[in-house]
């Protein structure tokens, strides 16, 4: 009822309180649903973690750890290719120094024409002299076959036993000095690699008369050149693996050129 135009509400005063729902004898007020999903997407978060993120974390790691491992077989396989061509060039030029050396030993061709070459030595040295008496001869060239053969015994180092092979010649030359001196020098700058040992030197006492006038001095003319005598053996070094040892055997000494 109205009284003074005042509305009187009707009831006990007391004012009804909100109803929320429940959840398993939880009441689920504002705070306690804020806090239940707060935990909810903390725990959607962490389930994402373990099942998603973490995994692709783990991928990356080890797609990471393969694209290093991969980057360093690149880098060795580099490294190994400069290793072989290093290797390559080395291997070149050793073979290139093995040929140049075995150049400068006698061949069989060079020795085939080993007489000649030095038959033509000592024509050089006769260059200019007219008189059949002064000039220059080569009286011996003989194949020493005793002394040629495999070296083992060591004249040109133990590491060279068995490795070389030497063809000895008995060489006899007659002239002047100074042309014995040219020859042997000449003889020395030959291609093939040559040893002079056992060198020796006769005078020739038939050239020493001085023909001397009758106040005792020498007439023009007759003092004559002094002419020598001069045997040596001459040793041609080949590589044992560029001649076999039965040829040596089968050699005949070489005819000596005619005086």
């Amino acid at each position: 009822m109205t009284a003074g135009g005042d509305f009187i509400p009707s009831g006990d005063g007391n004012e009804l309180e909100p109803s929320y729902p429940k959840l398993f004898g939880l009441t689920l007020t504002p705070t306690v649903s804020g806090i239940l999903i707060a935990l909810l997407g903390l725990g959607g978060a962490i389930w994402l973690w373990f099942n998603f993120v973490q995994s692709k974390l783990v991928e990356n790691q080890q797609l990471n750890q393969e694209i290093q491992d991969k980057e360093q077989q690149i880098a060795n396989q580099a490294d190994t290719q400069r290793q072989i061509a290093d290797a390559r060039e080395r291997l070149q030029e050793a073979r290139q120094l093995n040929a140049d050396v075995l150049s400068l030993f006698a061949t069989d061709r060079s020795l085939d024409t080993l007489l000649l070459d030095v038959n033509e030595r000592v024509q050089s040295a006769n260059a200019g002299v007219q008189n059949p008496d002064l000039r220059a001869n080569l009286s011996q060239f003989d194949l020493n076959d005793e002394r040629s053969g495999v070296i083992t015994d060591s004249s040109y180092g133990s590491a060279l036993n068995n490795k070389l092979e030497q063809r000895v010649y008995d060489v006899e030359v007659e002239g002047s000095f100074p042309q014995t001196v040219s020859i042997i020098r000449s003889i020395e700058r030959l291609q093939p690699l040559l040893v002079v040992s056992d060198l020796n030197s006769t005078l020739d006492t038939s050239t020493q008369e001085i023909v001397l006038d009758a106040q005792g001095r020498i007439v023009p003319g007759g003092q004559p050149e002094t002419r020598i005598t001069t045997s040596f053996q001459l040793s041609a070094i080949v590589p044992v693996q560029s001649t076999s040892p039965s040829a040596l055997e089968g050699a005949s000494p070489t005819p000596s050129p005619s005086p």
